[in-house]
């Protein structure tokens, strides 16, 4: 039997730990802490893979953190902030000291330490590069946007001049040793790094020896601009099935790649912000702080206040009818709610389609027509409902007649304003996702009680 010794390669992932592993080591790293003890600190959480290790110091206190981060070793503590969200790695190294922070951004990978920096405080920033001795594959990634493909790409590629025949192109590879295994396309430059060209390098390994990367490699790749959006970057691995993405300048020269998997964590972000950002929660985490919680989501919470005043001022008008017809009251939650809801649908369906770019958003009278038509349908559907549970409690045909009409009319407003705002909103260039919730809301609200309560009125002598 061929026995050899066991490489690093040949190790199995690490299992996800038991049921909680997590908590346990906390309690422990806080014990250790508390005592002084970096050492039992470190052997807490070192049989934890570093995705557990970042769940481990999200819940340590300031302090504890830095203790924690600066006892690790550089590379374990860099893959463990590789792991965290953007703003949790932020808070994490906040209290970790310039030296010792670069040591760690040292060994991690350089958009994970561009986008630390980034939100450091510029003083300390400057202070942590200046500490680095990898600064220079980090410095020139600083000056692109976060959300762009130059703010999110790599700079470690391997590329060729055209020349090259495949037997060396394989060399060069091998040189990289371990490395070349996270490689998946080999990139053809010309003297002036000029993208010319791409190959696979399973197409690499296939060629005959003695041929020239040109002739195998693809020369027109799908490629995007630094400026390029990182939306439009995960939209474009999507659609054509990528494994990597080559990014250009200005000039058409190669300067960095963007893999398949750093933009599928791009497409789950933006999908969680839109998500927030119809909950008007944006930038919230379960984890986070509480601070920080109260100042995302009050400002919504007092925006909403006041449009629920804008409501209550509608039904403050039709006081008189009320008065007359008390049994209105009960059903104004049903008129306002099924509208909320069913705005809510439209828009959801909406903001997706504008994320995914879907080809539906880009005829707008036929997608808002659509919705208007199922608004219909869906009001006529709700009235019948809604007016034969109000004629058998009150025994009041009218009523049920009036309230039909509004479900039917609030199921409109619904499918408009639902699917209207993100579209003009797009169309004006802002975020669909911004707000459009508390407008829906709104607008289903403040029109429903109106249509309710105003044929209410019309028709009060028979109601009454």
């Amino acid at each position: 039997m061929d026995e050899r010794p066991m490489t690093e390669n040949d190790r199995p992932e690490p299992l996800p730990p038991e049921y909680g592993a997590i908590d346990a080591a906390v309690s422990a790293v806080r014990e250790a802490l508390a005592y002084g003890n970096a050492t039992a600190a470190v052997a807490a959480v070192a049989e934890l893979p570093p995705a557990d290790t970042s769940d481990v110091l999200i819940e340590l206190s300031e302090e504890e953190r830095a203790l924690l981060l600066t006892s690790l070793p550089p590379e374990f503590a860099a893959e463990v902030i590789g792991e965290m969200g953007r703003e949790d790695a932020s808070e994490a190294v906040d209290a970790v000291e310039p030296e010792q922070l670069a040591d760690i951004l040292d060994a991690a990978d350089p958009e994970v330490a561009v986008d630390v920096l980034k939100d450091l405080d510029p003083d300390k920033a400057e202070l942590t590069l200046g500490s680095m001795d990898e600064a220079a594959a980090v410095i020139p990634l600083l000056d692109y946007a976060d959300d762009t493909a130059g703010g999110r790409m790599s700079t470690d590629y391997v590329a060729v001049s055209p020349g090259t025949i495949a037997s060396n192109a394989l060399d060069i590879l091998r040189l990289r040793g371990d490395e070349a295994e996270d490689y998946r396309y080999v990139y053809v430059v010309d003297e002036q790094g000029v993208l010319t060209g791409v190959l696979t390098i399973r197409r690499l390994a296939l060629a005959r020896e003695q041929t020239p990367v040109s002739e195998v490699a693809n020369p027109e790749p799908v490629r995007v601009s630094t400026d390029t959006d990182q939306e439009e970057c995960a939209r474009l691995v999507r659609r054509y099935d990528l494994p990597e993405l080559p990014v250009i300048d200005d000039s058409g020269r190669l300067v960095g790649v963007l893999d398949r998997d750093s933009l599928v964590d791009v497409a789950a972000e933006e999908d969680t912000e839109d998500m927030l950002r119809i909950a008007a929660a944006a930038g919230d985490r379960l984890s986070g702080s509480r601070r920080r919680s109260i100042r995302r989501r009050m400002p919504w919470l007092l925006v909403n206040l006041g449009t629920t005043f804008l409501a209550a001022a509608v039904v403050g008008a039709f006081e008189s009818t009320i008065a007359k017809v008390v049994v209105l009251a009960a059903f104004l939650p049903v008129i306002a709610g099924q509208g909320g809801i069913a705005g809510t649908q439209t828009l959801t369906l909406v903001i997706r389609a504008i994320a995914l770019d879907e080809p539906s958003v880009r005829h707008v009278r036929r997608l808002l027509w659509r919705e208007v038509v199922l608004g219909v349908v869906h009001g006529v559907v709700l009235a019948v409902f809604v007016a034969l549970a109000a004629i058998a409690w009150q025994r009041n045909a009218t009523l049920g007649l009036v309230l039909a009409l509004a479900m039917v009319g609030n199921m409109i407003v619904a499918a408009v304003v639902g699917g209207g705002v993100p579209l003009l909103l797009r169309r004006m260039r802002m975020d669909p996702a911004v707000s459009s919730a508390v407008v829906v809301t709104t607008a289903t609200d403040v029109l429903g009680f109106l249509l309710f309560l105003g044929l209410a009125t019309a028709f009060l002598s028979l109601l009454m």
